[in-house]
């Protein structure tokens, strides 16, 4: 199998993968997977690959609760528009990735 690392949606892919990832660990309760995850994405950034903003599905949205993995719900004073993810769980997932602010438990 060949890889085209300059195929135009390959860091969309790379993500994509990452997501699907989280959302296993999720299911499966597993924090050494998710801990192995991030480590993944932040050696990614180290090495030039730019953070998506489907990134945020790697945490617990802080406004409607959704897990992992999970796309968040709209509720009241934080409609979600046309996006997948609230805002704020997107800004979160950049600080904490780029090792700005702790990491929360995933999996609660």
């Amino acid at each position: 199998m060949r890889i085209d690392v300059d195929e135009p949606d390959s860091v969309e892919q790379f993500w994509d993968g990452m997501r699907e990832a989280a959302a296993a660990a999720t299911r499966h309760q597993d924090d050494d997977l998710y801990e192995a995850i991030v480590k993944i994405g932040r050696s990614a950034l180290a090495q030039g690959v730019e953070l998506v903003p489907s990134s945020g599905f790697f945490l617990l949205c802080p406004v409607c609760s959704a897990l992992s993995g999970q796309r968040c719900i709209n509720v009241p004073g934080h409609p979600l528009d046309d996006s997948r993810l609230h805002r704020e769980r997107i800004d979160l997932a950049e600080k904490a990735i780029r090792g700005e602010v702790p990491l929360p438990d995933p999996l609660r």
